[in-house]
Formats: structure tokens, sequence, C-alpha cells
């Protein structure tokens, strides 16, 4: 039934639908510069924590909410205000720190250093769901008060995790549209920090409404016609079918899976229209 051709080995891109095309090609944008940006953050943050698939809890300790270009732009503020070599990144992660230096020494739960920010993705690229270790690097950020800073960009096209955010170590995170809706062409997230930095560039554009309202109006027709796991409602029985058929190991991430004996991660979007 499944053919084993329309595995995608370099690279695991979000799952998209025809309905999901259909909606960007019927999307007229009108003047959005009345917008309200206090109004979308609001409908945003709430949208991303009605998610049904995960069990996500801790958000009321973080009151902060900004809006981001995608969680990449979120990766790069923490780049710019620690440099890349001023973070603790573990190896697997998202394959960017790697292409912006190719000789990055990557930390290990042994390796991990006091008073230096961690950036870790959860969920984590290279083991399709949570970290294996999660719960002794959060044990150890808290007692070495290393800042934890959480790039959740897939937690939108994830299933069956369970997470409290409400950690002493974790000062951030965000959550991207583009796993969720395949809108890496109109990059929207939300950033949750735990206490407000004034001299932060993400504040300062969110304080001074410097923010485009074109990319929200956009993410907001999404919002309305999809919940934000509306991709893992719609294909998580599939998704097993296809793993089980082709003898794959299945993960916690719609759009990707594991080889069986794990060497190999294979993109699943081309299973889906």
């Amino acid at each position: 039934m499944y053919n084993k051709e329309l595995l995608i080995k370099n690279g695991l891109p979000p799952l998209s639908t025809e309905a999901f095309d259909e909606l960007r090609a019927n999307i007229n944008v009108p003047d959005c510069r009345t917008l309200d940006l206090d109004v979308f953050k609001k409908e945003a943050v709430e949208h991303f924590k009605n998610t049904t698939m995960n069990r996500l809890t801790g958000f009321d300790a973080f009151p902060n909410h900004d809006i981001v270009v995608g969680c990449q732009q979120y990766i790069d503020n923490l780049i710019s205000k620690n440099g890349l070599e001023g973070l603790q990144v573990f190896e697997h992660d998202y394959h960017y720190y790697r292409t912006l230096n190719p000789a990055i020494k990557y930390v290990t739960v042994d390796t991990l250093t006091a008073d230096k920010p961690l950036l870790i993705a959860l969920p984590f690229p290279g083991h399709l769901g949570m970290h294996r270790e999660m719960d002794d690097i959060l044990k150890i950020c808290n007692e070495k008060h290393i800042a934890v800073h959480l790039d959740c960009a897939w937690m939108v096209s994830a299933f069956d995790i369970e997470f409290n955010f409400d950690q002493p170590c974790i000062k951030s995170f965000a959550m991207s549209f583009s796993k969720a809706y395949s809108l890496h062409w109109n990059k929207v997230a939300i950033r949750w920090t735990r206490e407000e930095d004034p001299q932060d560039t993400v504040t300062i554009l969110n304080k001074t409404n410097a923010v485009s309202r074109l990319t929200l109006y956009v993410a907001k027709q999404y919002m309305e016609q999809f919940p934000i796991d509306h991709l893992c409602q719609q294909y998580k029985d599939e998704y097993f079918k296809i793993c089980k058929e082709l003898k794959l190991r299945p993960s916690n991430i719609i759009h990707a899976c594991f080889s069986i004996d794990r060497k190999f991660l294979y993109g699943l979007k081309n299973f889906f229209d």
C-alpha cells in the first residue's frame, strides 16, 4: 500500500495538506495596520496551549509574551545576546548550529557548565521526541544554575509528550506555527519569558509595535480554521500504519520516523496530501 520510495532521506519537512494549500490560495490580505498585537498574542498563546495531543503545563509562570519571526528569530536572538560559543548545545539538535560553525563543540550531560545558558530543542530533532536524558539535563541545570531556553518549533507536530515548563532553570521557550500548518513561508511564533528584559531586541520590537501585521493576519486565518495539532489529530493513525508496513520505527513527531536500527531519520511528508 505504501511506497518506500516516498521516504525523504535528506531533511524532515513538515506535512502539508490540500486544505492548507487551498486556504493559502484564497487568502486576500486587507489593510492590517489596525490589527491589535496584544489581542493576537492572547489568541495565539491560548491556541498553542489548547493542544489535545500533548500534556503541557506550567505556562502561567511565563507571563511575558512576544511575537517572533518563527523560532528562528528566537534562536538568533539568543545567539546575538550570547554568541554561539556562549551557549551550550547538544549534538543532534538543530543542524543550523553546525552550519554556523562546522567546528562547534557540543556539550554532553556530563560536561554541562555552570552559569552558561543551554539552548535545546523540545522535541529534540535527533531523538524525534523528548531528549532521552531530559530529566537528568534539567536536574543538573537546576543544580548548577544553568538558564535553559527551549526551541519548541516541533511541539506543534508532536504527540504523546508530557512536559511542565515551570521548572526553575527554564527561562524562556518559543512555539511556531510553521510545523503546524506548513507555514514556513509565513513565519510567526510566540516567545514566552519568565522575566522581561527591557534591553532585549525582541522585547523592544514588540514594545514599539515593529511587527509585521501581514504575517499575523495570515497566521490568524489558519488559527481560525485548524486546531494547533490538526496534523496529529488527522494523521496519527495512518502514521503508525505507514511505519508498521514499511518496517520503520515510529517516533513522537508526525512528519518523521527512524529506521529500525535508529541510524537514519526519514521524512514522511510525501505520504500525506
